[in-house]
C-alpha cells in the first residue's frame, strides 16, 4: 500500500513550481514555445545606434525589416541583427583566404 506524506500548502506549491520548471528544462521543445522579442521605435533607435528619424525613413523606403500595426511600428530583434548581419564586409585577411 502507498504511503501518505503530509506537507503543507507552501511545500506542495514549491514542489509543483520545481517540477514544472524541470519540466521545462527538459525538453527540446522549450525552444518553440519562446516568443520573439518585438521593440518599439524608440527600444529598436536604441538597439541600432540610429535616429528615430532615421529609422522612419529606412521604414519608408522600406530598407529595413518592420511591422506596422495601426499607427505603430515594431520591429523583431532578430531581423534587426539579421539586418545588420547583410551589410557584413569580409576582412582583407578573410578576401585572401577565401581567394586562395
Amino acid at each position: 500500500m502507498a504511503e501518505i506524506i503530509l506537507v503543507t500548502k507552501n511545500e506542495l506549491e514549491t514542489i509543483i513550481q520545481n517540477s514544472i520548471q524541470k519540466s521545462f528544462h527538459n525538453h527540446e521543445w522549450k525552444n518553440k514555445l519562446e516568443i520573439p522579442e518585438f521593440l518599439s521605435i524608440d527600444e529598436a533607435s536604441s538597439y541600432l545606434s540610429l535616429a528615430k528619424q532615421t529609422l522612419y525613413g529606412f521604414t519608408s523606403k522600406r530598407k529595413i525589416p518592420f511591422i506596422k500595426r495601426g499607427k505603430r511600428l515594431y520591429f523583431k530583434k532578430s531581423d534587426l541583427a539579421n539586418w545588420l548581419n547583410e551589410g557584413r564586409k569580409l576582412s582583407s585577411i578573410e578576401i585572401t583566404n577565401f581567394l586562395k
